[in-house]
């Protein structure tokens, strides 16, 4: 039998990942034994799946990660010059086809490693429901964290190796493969349609939701952001019925930071951020998860740069406090966002801070959409405003309505979200190509929608070994 290099790994990788130590997770060393004899109860099950949450940390939001993949190849980040090669093809629309897991010429490793993590979350699901006996409570807990977590790396497969879910009337174009099983043996059955896909998240996280314990520590999946995942799923897929009830639940039960001293924004990405519903805390032993903010420091080795046109919009009111998410530093303007040495000893400094994958402040914006969408506009300038007031205090409220009201939130919603993996995905659900002002090249300047080259190409090596289809234009 041909054994596929990424989608059908074995996953005795992550024992590797749990054996590095995390200060807020209780992991133990077993890199000697086999995945099926190491987790023998519902305790090593647990270990296991603290095992995922640093796969998470260090090789998914990592250097070569979703991190930056979604903001360099719209138009929110930019290389550093016009001949660097660190994500270069990404950013200028010339990805390839390859075998590599490694690099950034492509989303290989996007694929890759998020495959691994569903295969392990698989895992965590089969031995919760093996292991249900010993504790039913923590195995309904440990279940739902592991549906939630394989929901997620599903929904960022999703969105960076295929189209939007409006591309095609009914989401019946191609869209990747929903696996549920932790057996790499078993057969794939080629890539689902988009439409199915969507159909699966759904389902996991309603399914998820009801086994969640009560507890709301950020560090890990728990019902809030179960919940906050599922509106955006509902979002992406123009539900916006389903969205907005979901993201009112959110917003009642963690409402946004308050903007005074001490709150709003200083406070985000840090421990002390009380909307944050999910966050990944930096290693101080592996410096891939402190990559990526690292090369956006002028202090260390900058890699990338705000554009242009995200440069333009935070900084388009003196009174907006998003103002110092971009910096100007010997006439040249670097992107700040990301608070340094929030965790002592980690290095570099410039890294140290807590990853936010899921906040209230999405879900204000999620309402505020939906409710536009649905032609609610009271409502939308509601929640609209509790951002846009939030950010700017002397602010007027807002009172566009129709296609200005959408924009305003289109807008806000960028600036709020900047930077932090989410642009391209709102411009290909939004039906809006890339336009940036200050490519490098003439070539990098505009991508229409719809294009091929919006979406990455599935590795080659599940293209050869399972059959699975090539994205057009690869």
């Amino acid at each position: 039998m041909k054994r596929n290099q990424y989608l059908l790994a074995s996953i005795l990788t992550l024992f590797i990942n749990i054996s590095c130590k995390k200060d807020f997770l209780d992991v133990v060393d077993p890199n000697t034994a086999t995945k099926q004899g190491y987790i023998v109860d519902l305790k090593a099950t647990g270990e296991y799946l603290n095992g995922i949450y640093i796969t998470i940390a260090t090789q998914l939001y990592s250097q070569n990660g979703i991190t930056i993949y979604p903001d360099i190849i719209a138009d929110n980040i930019k290389l550093v010059n016009a001949s660097a090669q660190y994500f270069a093809q990404p950013y200028y629309w010339l990805q390839v086809t390859s075998t590599t897991a490694t690099g950034s010429k492509n989303a290989n490793v996007i694929w890759l490693n998020g495959y691994q993590i569903i295969r392990s979350c698989n895992l965590v699901i089969e031995k919760a429901e093996q292991y249900k006996s010993q504790n039913v409570e923590q195995a309904n807990d440990m279940k739902a964290q592991a549906l939630a977590i394989r929901s997620l790396i599903n929904f960022l497969l999703v969105n960076t190796f295929a189209q939007p879910y409006r591309f095609t009337a009914d989401g019946a174009h191609p869209g990747i493969p929903y696996i549920v099983s932790s057996d790499w043996t078993v057969p794939l059955k080629g890539r689902q349609t988009v439409a199915e896909v969507y159909a699966h998240l759904v389902s996991d996280l309603k399914d998820a939701l009801p086994m969640f314990s009560s507890s709301r520590n950020s560090l890990y999946m728990n019902q809030n952001a179960a919940k906050a995942l599922l509106a955006r799923v509902y979002l992406f897929k123009e539900d916006y019925s389903n969205a907005r009830i979901l993201a009112n639940e959110v917003c009642q039960k963690v409402p946004l930071m308050g903007g005074g001293a001490g709150g709003y924004p200083s406070k985000l990405f840090t421990p002390n951020e009380t909307e944050a519903l999910f966050q990944l805390p930096p290693s101080k032993t592996d410096y891939s998860t402190q990559f990526i903010a690292a090369n956006f420091s002028p202090t260390y080795y900058v890699q990338f740069l705000p554009t242009l046109d995200i440069t333009g919009i935070l900084q388009e009111n003196p009174s907006d406090k998003r103002n110092a998410w971009i910096t100007n530093t010997g006439g040249k303007w670097y992107i700040s966002k990301f608070p340094s040495g929030v965790v002592p000893g980690v290095t570099p400094a410039a890294g140290s801070y807590y990853q936010t994958i899921l906040r209230s402040s999405e879900m204000y914006l999620t309402a505020a959409e939906s409710y536009a969408k649905l032609s609610i506009e009271d409502s939308a300038r509601i929640y609209l405003d509790a951002i846009r007031l939030r950010a700017v205090p002397d602010a007027v409220p807002s009172t566009a309505t129709g296609t200005a009201l959408l924009d305003s939130i289109y807008k806000e919603r960028r600036k709020e979200l900047a930077f932090e993996g989410i642009r391209m995905f709102d411009l290909l659900r939004w039906g809006k190509g890339v336009d940036r002002t200050d490519a490098w090249v003439p070539t990098a300047r505009n991508l229409p929608f719809p294009s091929q080259k919006a979406i990455a190409p599935i590795p080659q090596n599940d293209i050869e070994a399972s059959g699975l289809t090539q994205n057009p234009g690869y």
